[in-house]
Order: structure tokens, then C-alpha cells, then sequence
């Protein structure tokens, strides 16, 4: 294993160095893939026992508990999901610090987009799953809480 500043030319990294991260990288993704997955499975459940609750007589109180359950864990979510992407974020920087200046393999990353900041990239960046669901399901349940309080 090489990431201990002995690679080639005065401590650059190397195509192992480029291995070792690039796996990182798939571990980093293959989690936030989870994470989503949980976030979706977890909050299908809750708008399941919402369908349940919803016309029921005198629920407004169990309503309101899974609606706050469901911003709960949108924001434990986002939180998970915001340390991933920092996360994929230092190890594209490491290996852009480690990567030799004759290196001519593939990078350990699909696409960069972490530092362009046009209003289209950050539109874009926005609506990735991993930054638009929590928020989607956090205003969901808001307004089913905002219903659920409005109505007789």
C-alpha cells in the first residue's frame, strides 16, 4: 500500500495510490447508495402508516408524530449524505495532490463538479438525490402536518 508519501517523483502518488483511492471512492458511494435506500424504504413506511392513520377518527395526534418522525430522519439523512459528499469531496482533492505529473490513467472520480460554481451548476448540484430528498420529504411532511392541523 503506497499513500505514505513514498511514491514516485519527490512523494507523488502512484497507479496503486490511484487504486487504493479510486476504492475509497466506490466504498464512499456504495454507503451514500445505502443510506438513500434507507431513506426512501424508511420514509415509504411512515406515508404507509399515514395511509392507514389518515381517516381514522381521532388521529390527528399520530399523525403528527410520524410526520415528525419523517422530518427527523430526512435530517438525519441529510446529515449522512452531506459527510459522504465531503468525504468523496477530500479524496478527489488527496489524489489531485498525490496524482504524478506523468500519469495518464483515469481518474479516481467520474465527473468533478465540486468547485464549479455557476447558478446552472449549482441548480444541477441540487437536485441530486442525495441533497433533494431529505428536503423533499421534510416539505412533504410539513404540509401533511400543516393539512392534518387545518383540518375539522
Amino acid at each position: 500500500m503506497s499513500l505514505s508519501g513514498k511514491g514516485t517523483k519527490a512523494g507523488k502518488g502512484t497507479k496503486e495510490d490511484a487504486a487504493i483511492i479510486r476504492a475509497m471512492m466506490d466504498s464512499e458511494n456504495r454507503m451514500l447508495n445505502d443510506r438513500i435506500n434507507w431513506l426512501v424504504t424508511i420514509q415509504g413506511l411512515f406515508f404507509a402508516a399515514l395511509g392507514f392513520a389518515w381517516d381514522k377518527a381521532d388521529t390527528k395526534g399520530l399523525i403528527a408524530i410520524v410526520s415528525l418522525l419523517g422530518i427527523a430522519v430526512a435530517l438525519s439523512a441529510w446529515t449522512s449524505f452531506t459527510l459522504s459528499n465531503a468525504a468523496r469531496r477530500e479524496l478527489a482533492e488527496l489524489w489531485t495532490e498525490l496524482k504524478p505529473d506523468d500519469y495518464v490513467g483515469p481518474d479516481v472520480i467520474g465527473k468533478r463538479s465540486f468547485n464549479q460554481e455557476t447558478l446552472a451548476r449549482k441548480v444541477e448540484r441540487s437536485l441530486r438525490p442525495w441533497r433533494a430528498l431529505p428536503f423533499i420529504f421534510i416539505i412533504a411532511w410539513f404540509f401533511v402536518l400543516l393539512f392534518t392541523l387545518a383540518r375539522a
